[in-house]
């Protein structure tokens, strides 16, 4: 004998986990972001009206510069000598390293310069300025 069960017409799923899943993971985003932007030597980065943002930032090793023309690396200050000691193990271990330079706007030219130039001396080529679009 067939028995005919009724249609259910209040077949719905429950929303409420999903939300709250998202919502835990959007607050795990904001402070991860967070996290990672408290990495930097706070500098006052100059303004340019010919600013353009690097499209691809991966493989950029960082370098701070602050108002006293002190040199960083990531947030460990470091000298000329330990500048192209460190650039160069890095360009052993990605030889496509890429630098980007964050320097203070008071700091001096001679200082850039000398950055520069120990980046090409151990053969970093790729080097761009951090600037604000004006």
């Amino acid at each position: 004998m067939k028995i005919k069960t009724p249609a259910r017409d209040d077949v719905a799923i429950d929303m409420g986990p999903m939300i709250d899943l998202v919502f835990l993971l959007l607050i795990f985003f904001m402070v991860a972001s967070v996290v990672t932007e408290l990495k930097k030597v706070p500098v006052e980065i100059p303004e340019s009206s010919h600013a353009k943002v690097p499209e691809d930032m991966k493989n950029r090793m960082m370098l701070s510069i602050d108002a006293n023309n002190q040199v960083y690396v990531g947030t460990t200050p470091v000298s000329i000598e330990e500048l192209k000691v460190q650039v160069d193990e890095e360009l052993n271990i990605r030889p496509d390293l890429r630098i980007l330079i964050r320097a203070d706007k008071r700091v001096e030219y001679k200082t850039c310069k000398d950055i520069m130039i120990a980046c090409g001396a151990v053969g970093a080529t790729d080097l761009i300025y951090a600037t604000f679009e004006e």
